[in-house]
Order: structure tokens, then C-alpha cells, then sequence
């Protein structure tokens, strides 16, 4: 919606139009000072170095975790579930964001992340701790969208790509923070809920630190009597486009989860349960495609959207490499630990190479972007070098290739991809009216959301369905499938030399084909950045809605932040 500016003496704009109310609540730059939106960017950078700790740590644990409940094969399962609800989610936090506030959106999502700890940690079982890790999606999916909505509302376009790299780039520096606690957390005899409550109390101490000045920041803003009017639950529904998130949820959960599923039925692909799930899914999601297009003035992803070349494009590559790193990734820290003999601890620094580079060549990727004013090449040179870099770690996946082929090899991955992902990113908002930067934010987090299930479903159905045929094939002696699938750690150690190669040798192959899956869809993300147009990062999309003139008569009190922002980029 029209972002408009009114005046409290005259009860009208500056255009001289009667005063409304506007419809939404926008975390606008011009409503706060300099050192307000330092403070504001200082809580948003502080929680994002805690929330990096807690995922970092997640993620190195989580394998042995979900290994103690005998469930190594259902792994996948979470990330599906989560990324499924995820997408469902994302049109709500933005469309309540804007209806009631960014400040109490993010605190809603903040509970919800805390619950989601809680449960985890004190799991018996892999269904609670399942259920643990659906509220945990439910707030951090919040946390995670608005934020980068409040980093868009707030940071001029020629900055936007510094400050989405500096929210991500804390990874660097946890990655090797958490590393050594794996072990002493996971080992055999170790109690691994110490993770959460090290993890909840972190998550505590982010939510203070970005809420604060969030919260203090939102008053300001609402005591100008800028006030938004009530609206029913209808009209919420109706803009939330419920019914096109119910669809979405049930599309991709029936869909996704037949492929990790089925090979624990009787019959597998055969059984009629598992059909008749996957075929209700392709319907709820013809029956999506239908909705947003015929019936609802309210899409979950306007055409409008889709229509923008630039958008689109950038859109695609931010799908594709969510896919390719969900699925490449899933089972590769175990499959280091059985192939090499490692520690889970060892494993990750071998496999981290990938996420350091990511990190870092965002920064610089976003610093060469402010310097030269362009986006269009680090895209189309990152996801050229992306596509080579994987077709590398076909061959550095082989067990017999060197633990520096394996460290080279993620780190160009690494390296490209987030070179290609920031300038993205930069294109994607940039490319948009300022109105629909959120929603340009939400469609980009549901594609990351059913890219990352899709990638985990994928991985998950290697795992389960052409792992085993491998397994079939390799092993010449007598195993135990069930064992190899679900509880490798315990189980590998106790096969002969001869059979324990075999079964390596098994998970190499299904490690083979996940990357050769991951490299068709580079050179798909390829074809798909041609048509994009060049952005001008020193575009104000405040200023196309706003004049300087209309800012001055509307906040007398502002130190004309906008103005001393734009003249000191251009």
C-alpha cells in the first residue's frame, strides 16, 4: 500500500489530500534519528550474532541427537517440516507485522522460538523433540523475515547488501566458536540437552537486545498519531490469503514427505497410502496455482512479482541455491564421520569451508556492489563458478580423495554461492517499489522455505530410497539394512574391514548423485539470470513515494536523516 505522510496541524498531506490513516506500520528511516537507527541496527546485529551461535551449534549437534533416538534416516524429516510451515508462515509475520507492528510481530515469533527450545531439550523422544522443532519454525521463521524486512525498511538500497552480509557474516567467527563444544556435548555419555539450555539462554539475551531498541523505536513512531485503524478477522484472513497458505502447507508437506517416508511402509512407492498422499499434494498444489491466479485479489506471491524480470531472476538463483545447499548438505557431516573415521567435531571443519567463504564473500561482494553501483555480473560470475565448483566435489566426495580436495572444493562452492545470493538479494528488493519490499521479503523467504524442504526431501529420498539399492549392490556378506540406514554410528563400527568399505563405498554413491542433482540445477539458475536488468543501487526508494519537502513538514523534529544518508552515497 501508499505509504502517506500527513500533517497534524492541517489534518491534511502535503499534497493538500485529507488525512487518512494509513494502513500500515512501516518502520520508516525518516521517523528516527541517525543514532536511532545505529541503535536499532547494533540490537539487529548483536541477536544475529547469538542466533549464528545457537544454529551453528544446532547443526553440529543435531546428527548424534537424532542418533540417539535411532532415527538417523528421519533426519530429513525435520527440515522438511519445518521449511513447510515456514512457507505458510511468512505472509502471515509480514501481513500482522504491518497490521499491528514490526515490535510485537517479532515478540510473538520470539516466544514461539524460546517454547521451541524448551521442548527440545527436554525431548525423550524423537516425536516431542519433532514437536520442539516445529515451534522453534514457527518463531524463527518470524525472527528471520522480519528482520530482514526491518534491515529493508530502514537501510538505503546502496547499503542493503553491507547490512544483510554483516546479519550473516557473525557465521565466520561461530563456526569455529562452536566447533569444539560438539563433542563434549555429544560424545558417548554426554548429556546433549546442555545444547539447548545453552542455545535457549543465548536466544534470551538476542531477543533483548533487538527488542529494546525495537520497542522503543515503535512508540516513537505511534506517538505521532499515525494510528492504524481496527480491522476484522475477515479482512485479516482475506489479506493473509489464508486459504492459499493452507493450500501451500498441504501441497508441500504431501508431496515432500512421500519421498523420505516411503521406504517405511510396506510396499513402498506401491503402498496405497503413500500414493494417495503424494497425489493429494500434486492436487492441493494445482488447486494453489488456480487460487492465486483466478480467485483471490490477495496473492501469497503477486504476479506483479513474477512479471519483474530482474526480480524474477534473482528470485530463481535464491531457490535454486537454497536447494542445492539443503540438499548437498544433509547427510554430509555423516557421511565424513563413517567414510574417514572422523569426530563430528573434526568432520564439520572439514565440511565448514563451505560457510566461512559464504560468509566472507558476501561482505566483500556487497562492498565491490556500493563501490561500482552494479549487481548483475557478481550474479551471473557467482553462479558460473558455483556450477564448476560442485561438478569439483563430485570428485572430492570420493572417500579416497584428500581432506584439502574436500576443504578446496566447498570453499568455491562456498565462495560463489555467496557472492551469487547477496547480489540476489540487492537485485530482488531493489527492483521493487518500496510498498513491496516486504512482500517481495516474504515470497522470497517461501521460495527459500520450499527450496529447503525440497532439497532435504530430496536428500531424504536418496537416502532411503536409492541408498539401499546401493547397500544391495556393494555389500557382499550378510547386514543389517535397517541398522546401516538409522543407526550408523553404533553400527558401523562393529562391521569387518571388507564389509564396512563396502557399505562406504555405498554411501559414496549416494553422495555422487546428490551433487550431480545440485550441479543440473546451477546451470538451470544460469539460464534463468539472463534476462535481468541492471539495478541502480543509488536509487532511494523512500524518495519515489516521499519528497525531502514532505518529510520536513510532516516531522518538524527529524534531523533529516534520509537527506544526509542519500547525499553522502551519491
Amino acid at each position: 500500500m501508499e505509504h502517506t505522510v500527513v500533517t497534524e496541524e492541517k489534518g491534511v498531506t502535503s499534497t493538500g489530500v485529507p488525512k487518512q490513516a494509513p494502513d500500515v506500520k512501516i518502520m520508516d528511516r525518516s521517523l528516527f534519528t541517525r543514532k536511532e537507527y545505529h541503535f536499532l541496527v547494533a540490537g539487529v546485529l548483536i541477536q544475529a550474532f547469538f542466533y549464528s551461535f545457537e544454529v551453528n551449534l544446532g547443526y553440529n549437534c543435531q546428527g548424534a541427537i537424532v542418533a540417539s533416538f535411532a532415527a538417523s534416516s528421519l533426519i530429513s524429516v525435520l527440515p522438511t517440516i519445518l521449511q513447510t510451515l515456514s512457507a505458510a508462515l511468512v505472509p502471515f509475520y509480514t501481513k500482522v507485522s504491518d497490521v499491528i507492528g514490526r515490535a510485537q510481530a517479532l515478540t510473538f515469533a520470539m516466544v514461539f522460538y524460546l517454547i521451541g527450545y524448551i521442548i527440545q531439550g527436554t525431548s525423550h523422544g524423537f516425536l516431542q523433540f519433532a514437536l520442539g522443532q516445529i515451534f522453534y519454525g514457527i518463531g524463527s521463521t518470524g525472527m528471520l523475515t522480519l528482520t530482514q524486512v526491518l534491515i529493508a525498511d530502514t537501510t538505503l538500497l546502496i547499503n542493503r547488501g553491507i547490512v544483510f552480509a554483516l546479519w550473516d557474516v557473525s557465521s565466520v567467527v561461530n563456526v569455529f566458536a562452536t566447533q569444539p563444544l560438539t563433542d563434549p556435548l555429544t560424545g558417548v555419555g554426554q548429556d546433549w540437552r546442555r545444547v539447548y539450555i545453552i542455545s535457549g539462554v543465548l536466544a534470551g539475551l538476542g531477543a533483548v537486545a533487538l527488542l529494546t531498541p525495537l520497542w522503543y523505536l515503535q512508540k516513537k513512531v505511534e506517538s505521532r498519531n499515525t494510528k492504524v485503524e481496527r480491522r476484522s478477522v475477515a479482512w485479516f484472513l482475506h489479506e493473509y490469503d489464508a486459504i492459499g497458505a493452507i493450500l501451500i502447507t498441504l501441497g508441500m508437506s504431501l508431496t515432500l514427505l512421500p519421498l523420505i517416508l516411503a521406504r517405511s511402509y510396506e510396499g513402498n512407492w506401491r503402498n496405497g497410502k503413500i500414493l494417495g498422499m503424494f497425489i493429494s499434494g500434486v492436487i492441493c498444489l494445482g488447486l494453489l496455482a488456480l487460487w492465486e491466479i483466478r480467485f483471490t485479489d490477495k496473492p501469497i506471491m503477486p504476479m506483479r512479482i513474477w512479471g519483474n524480470r530482474t526480480c524474477f531472476g534473482g528470485l530463481i538463483v535464491l531457490f535454486f541455491m537454497t536447494v542445492m545447499a539443503s540438499m548437498n548438505w544433509q547427510y554430509y557431516t555423516l557421511y565424513l564421520v563413517v567414510s574417514r573415521d572422523l569426530t563430528f567435531g573434526r568432520a564439520l571443519l572439514l565440511e565448514r569451508g563451505y560457510q566461512v567463504a559464504y560468509q566472507i564473500f558476501q561482505l566483500i561482494t556487497a562492498l565491490l556492489m556500493k563501490r561500482f553501483n552494479i549487481c548483475r555480473p557478481f550474479i551471473w560470475v557467482g553462479i558460473v563458478i558455483h556450477t564448476v565448483g560442485i561438478g569439483l566435489m563430485i570428485a572430492a566426495r570420493l572417500p579416497s580423495s584428500t581432506d584439502a580436495f574436500v576443504v578446496i572444493s566447498q570453499t568455491i562452492v562456498g565462495a560463489a554461492g555467496g557472492m551469487a545470493a547477496i547480489a540476489s538479494s540487492v537485485a530482488v528488493t531493489g527492483s521493487v517499489d518500496r510498498k513491496d519490499i516486504a512482500t517481495v521479503i516474504g515470497v522470497t523467504q517461501i521460495l527459500g522455505s520450499f527450496g529447503s524442504a525440497f532439497g532435504g526431501a530430496v536428500a531424504g529420498g536418496v537416502w532411503t530410497q536409492y541408498l539401499p539399492t546401493r547397500l544391495a549392490h556393494h555389500i557382499t556378506g550378510p547386514y543389517d539394512e535397517n541398522l546401516a540406514l538409522n543407526s550408523p554410528l553404533v553400527y558401523i563400527p562393529q562391521l569387518d574391514p571388507i564389509t564396512k568399505g563396502q557399505l562406504v563405498d555405498a554411501y559414496a554413491d549416494s553422495q555422487k548423485l546428490m551433487s550431480v542433482i545440485a550441479m543440473c540445477l546451477a546451470i538451470g539458475a544460469c539460464l534463468c539470470t539472463v534476462l535481468m536488468k541492471p539495478v541502480d543501487l543509488h536509487r532511494d526508494q523512500f524518495a519515489t513515494e516521499i519528497s525531502p519537502e514532505d518529510t520536513k513538514t510532516a516531522f518538524p523534529e527529524s534531523d533529516n536523516f534520509v537527506g544526509e544518508e542519500k547525499k553522502s552515497h551519491v
